[in-house]
């Protein structure tokens, strides 16, 4: 089956959206099975026209995100450095050049190839802590002898 092929009648679109805390919904129904939240979470992807679809090996579809389309859960030291984990199960290391703050202070990064953003939940954020500076004016990160600012994330 081509995967641009649709059975008549269906549609990409659906009433899936998942609010700024990560909370998945369909139409009103909160979607509360930790499974399919633990694959929706590991689903999201940018879609060629820049809207969020969520993608498995079967097809695709688009869904509405309000929020970071990730979140960093935990940040793990490992010998090359720290390591990330991320809703949806994703792990990987964490490029320090792509730490930021938004706008009310949240820590943000950039994952997946530095194509999406992930938002540090408050235990990520405590756990990174301990690799913080403040050079009077901002935030640095301290590590392996790298010291780099946090600058504003938009």
């Amino acid at each position: 089956m081509e995967p641009n092929f649709l059975p008549p009648g269906f549609s990409r679109e659906t009433e899936i959206r998942r609010d700024a805390r990560g909370r998945w919904f369909n139409g009103t129904d909160v979607i509360e099975h930790p499974n399919v939240v633990r694959a929706f979470n590991g689903w999201i992807e940018l879609a060629e026209d820049g809207r969020f679809c969520l993608r498995n090996d079967l097809g695709w579809a688009y869904f509405t995100l309000e929020g970071p389309p990730y979140f960093v859960e935990a940040v793990r030291e490992a010998e090359e450095g720290l390591s990330l984990v991320l809703s949806g199960d994703h792990s990987e290391p964490l490029v320090p050049e792509t730490l930021g703050t938004d706008a009310e202070g949240r820590l943000h990064c950039f994952v997946l190839g530095g194509g999406l953003r992930a938002e540090f939940r408050t235990h990520a954020a405590v756990q990174l802590s301990q690799w913080m500076e403040s050079d009077g004016e901002q935030a640095v990160f301290v590590h392996s002898g790298k010291r780099i600012p946090l600058g504003e994330i938009a």
